[in-house]
């Protein structure tokens, strides 16, 4: 995995992780965490008279008939995943357009490998593919932090990674290569030993090298936004949470990144175990004016990409 995935991948997953915790077993979300209160009862099995649901709505009609058909008639092909299918079909909706999240938590949970192996894969596509971007759905804000929308001529990089980064986040490359606090920072996070001993290592580098980080920020921030699949600068491709957190929690992740108390604060967290709320509070309280910031990036994720993070660890 690339220098610069490495770091934001493993937070993203822990911090998800931790918050996800009490949300997975089935209690309430965070307050934080904004999602639409129910239009129905919040139970699977659905809306009753006339009112809109999920299938006859918009947005289950693109992610049905047009964005997901091939997960859907995959799934639909189980027995336990069509039940499942029919249930969040007959959900009312939410306040965004998109299927009531606690009546499709409701929903019957589905068993055997196959089945649920389906109906991840449409969950997949629905919250973090070709669905995500259904007009109706209010799955996927417009980013605007200026960092993703730079002005860069094409590249003749053979390296994909090195052409993603020239061709989507040049001006924010060049502004950190023009910088040598910045440039100073690259090369000591790149020389941090991996496994356990690379966020402390990491944290250590932010604070020995901060003239450098803003304009680092930037840097990672686009390059997060555009380039950490495997078709770029990963090794492997994105898990489905971390690709919904960038796809509809761009502009929260951004500001994250643009502050260096909140890049500590999640350096910091990262190095925690999930379950260890003690550890996750004793970073906070050493970086309290970056909590404000981290915490609107984790409840955007909560109340986004809950389905793809149900299973992260």
């Amino acid at each position: 995995m690339s220098w610069v995935t490495r770091p934001v991948l493993a937070v993203l997953s822990l911090s998800l992780a931790a918050a996800l915790s009490p949300a997975c077993d089935g209690g309430p979300l965070p307050a934080s965490a904004g999602t639409a209160s129910s239009t129905g009862s919040g139970t699977g099995g659905g809306a009753g008279g006339g009112e809109v649901t999920y299938r006859t709505s918009a947005c289950g009609a693109c992610v049905v008939e047009t964005a997901c058909v091939s997960q859907v008639n995959a799934c639909a092909a189980d027995p336990g995943c069509a039940a499942y299918l029919d249930c969040l079909d007959a959900c009312p909706l939410g306040a965004n357009g998109d299927a009531d999240v606690a009546c499709e938590r409701a929903c019957p949970p589905v068993s055997g490998s196959a089945g649920q192996s389906a109906q991840q894969a449409f969950i997949d596509c629905r919250a973090a593919g070709p669905g995500a971007r259904c007009a109706g759905c209010g799955q996927v804000p417009a980013a605007t932090d200026p960092d993703f929308n730079q002005t860069c001529p094409p590249s003749m990089e053979e390296n994909e990674c090195y052409k993603c980064e020239d061709e989507r986040c040049c001006e924010t490359y060049q502004a950190c290569k023009d910088d040598q606090d910045c440039q100073d920072l690259v090369a000591c996070i790149k020389a941090c030993p991996g496994g356990a001993d690379y966020p402390p290592c990491e944290g250590q580098c932010y604070q020995d090298h901060a003239a450098g980080y803003e304009r680092y920020g930037h840097r990672v921030a686009c390059m997060e936004h555009f380039c950490f699949d495997d078709d770029a600068c990963g090794e492997e491709p994105l898990h489905p949470c971390v690709e919904c957190q960038i796809l509809r929690c761009a502009d929260e992740m951004a500001a994250c990144h643009h502050d260096l108390q909140c890049a500590l604060l999640e350096s910091c967290q990262v190095q925690c175990e999930t379950a260890d709320q003690a550890c996750l509070t004793a970073c906070e309280e050493m970086f309290p004016t970056a909590v404000e910031t981290h915490n609107a990036r984790l409840g955007c994720a909560l109340a986004h990409c809950l389905p793809s993070c149900g299973g992260t660890e």
